[in-house]
């Protein structure tokens, strides 16, 4: 059983592997055909959702070695912070049609980078959710998952509509906590940012259930 165990995890890591090769093949073929790079962008967006995958990851061999909170703390606060790239590359979409390719190929590369991004970021939650529930066994595990979703869908309109990135709550966290306030001191004037991120963070969550959620 262990064998078999470990073979499921290595295809697992082969998939994502093939996945994101597959997306890469992908743009540099628009890239030689149209000479054009205006979608390279998606490979700065897939490196963003690999971040917090390689957190996560790196917490998963940590933890299993020994449990450290102080260190673990602020690591969970980057991965928090880093993890709505994951699933933002779905809203790249809004990009269609820019032309230079036909509209088919370029849905399909979006669809592919942000399934590949789906992945890293579906993944990544599921080793948290597994770190979370070794140490407090007894938890509800929506009492993790629908919060971290929520926190996702909000991420994900912080960066779509008002246009500022992950690091930028170390570089500038005083306008960015200052525009991000008032949405949460004031949610009756702000409703459509909180209807796209409470509905993107259901859709999210239900995409995640069905497949890595226990």
């Amino acid at each position: 059983m262990r064998m078999r165990s470990d073979v499921l995890v290595i295809n697992k890591r082969n998939a994502l592997l093939v996945s994101v090769s597959f997306s890469i093949a992908l743009l540099l073929v628009r890239i030689i055909q149209t000479g054009s790079q205006q979608y390279a962008f998606l490979l700065w967006n897939l490196f963003l959702a690999w971040v917090p995958f390689l957190i996560s990851s790196l917490m998963t061999a940590y933890t299993a070695a020994s449990w450290r909170l102080p260190l673990w703390i602020p690591a969970v606060a980057l991965w928090i912070t880093y993890l709505p790239n994951a699933p933002y590359i779905l809203t790249d979409l809004v990009h269609l049609p820019e032309g230079g390719a036909p509209v088919w190929f370029d849905l399909i590369l979006i669809l592919s980078f942000a399934w590949s991004g789906l992945i890293m970021g579906f993944q990544s939650i599921r080793q948290m959710q597994d770190i979370v529930l070794a140490r407090f066994p007894r938890w509800p595990v929506q009492l993790y998952v629908f919060p971290v979703m929520m926190l996702c869908g909000w991420g994900i309109y912080i960066g779509r509509f008002l246009r500022w990135n992950s690091w930028d709550l170390v570089v500038r966290p005083g306008p960015l906590l200052q525009q991000t306030s008032r949405m949460v001191l004031h949610p009756i004037e702000h409703l459509q940012p909180w209807s796209f991120s409470v509905i993107m963070g259901l859709f999210l969550y239900l995409l995640y259930s069905i497949k890595f959620n226990r």
